[in-house]
């Protein structure tokens, strides 16, 4: 009787250990698109693998051979159909034209329905090291078997202690609408084309310019009402201050241009309007020749 006990108690520390020590490694692709809000929609792509909820792999961003690859990290819960993930560092860039200003990104996807059609969707946030927001959007994978080889359970076993294979249960057809993720509060962007006004209540305005991301060589030249603030100015990681009085004019316009792209196309100008209490960020982006205009339009009090 003793040696029947410990052969059972031996049996279930053996079956304990095996499925705690137990780690299956799954390999998954997705193929979609990611639709900017610049109207823009482009390839995406992630190739990952994971090992107990844990992802990682990496990421492909618009066509060959104008493509990007990033590394990617993340977690998968399959009970609540969640793929979380962030883009942590560029493999390669080629360059791509656009009217966005794309960084690394980060996204929350969920699975449901939309449009009539099963999706795995969420709005993406992407931000640059000092966290200046970049353009946002949203990613959207529809490919059903993808998705659905994404969800399945994969391991021989449960989890808990069973000799049993693992009976997965069909996915009901009547799950909820996806309800997005929020929205990252993204500040101003500007390039040639995309104009911004402000409405400028004092009679002066402090503006400070540096660059927010990678310091990478960016040259600007700075013009308020057409007159040079600034020549030929290398961008750097502390905020150059302007002071200025206002024109007795009904806008003043700042220009912004782009005398080259540094070694991280294209070229980038962070910006701080200040209006007595109040202050506006902006993102001036561009290629070499380019130019970005905020226009201050005076409000009478």
């Amino acid at each position: 009787m003793k040696f029947s006990v410990r052969l059972v108690l031996f049996c279930l520390f053996y079956l304990v250990v095996g499925v705690a020590g137990y780690a299956q490694t799954n390999n998954f692709t997705l193929t979609g698109k990611l639709v900017l809000h610049t109207n823009e929609v482009f390839p995406y792509k992630l190739v990952l693998k994971e090992t107990n909820g844990v992802v990682s792999g990496y990421s492909i961003t618009y066509d060959d051979p104008n493509d990007t690859k990033t590394t990617v990290t993340g977690t998968l819960d399959r009970r609540t159909k969640k793929l979380t993930f962030k883009e942590s560092g560029i493999v390669y860039s080629h360059m791509v034209h656009t009217t966005a200003y794309m960084c690394l990104l980060s996204a929350e996807l969920g699975y449901g329905f939309k449009n009539g059609e099963r999706v795995l969707t969420g709005d993406i946030t992407s931000t640059e090291v000092d966290n200046t927001a970049c353009t946002g959007g949203v990613l959207v994978f529809s490919k059903k078997e993808e998705i659905q080889h994404l969800f399945d359970y994969h391991d021989d076993f449960d989890t808990v202690i069973s000799m049993k294979k693992k009976q997965v249960a069909p996915v009901a057809e009547t799950e909820p609408e996806v309800i997005p993720t929020k929205k990252a509060i993204v500040e101003e962007q500007i390039t040639e084309g995309i104009e911004k006004t402000f409405d400028w209540y004092s009679d002066s305005v402090v503006i400070s310019v540096w660059d927010g991301g990678n310091i990478d060589g960016d040259r600007i030249t700075l013009l308020y009402n057409k007159v040079p603030l600034l020549t030929n100015y290398y961008l750097v990681k502390e905020k150059k201050e302007l002071h200025m009085h206002l024109t007795r004019n009904a806008e003043d316009t700042v220009t912004i241009i782009a005398l080259n792209e540094g070694s991280d196309p294209p070229n980038t100008a962070n910006l701080l309007f200040t209006d007595g209490q109040k202050q506006y960020s902006v993102l001036a982006y561009n290629t070499k020749g380019r130019r970005a205009v905020i226009k201050l339009r005076r409000v009478k009090r």
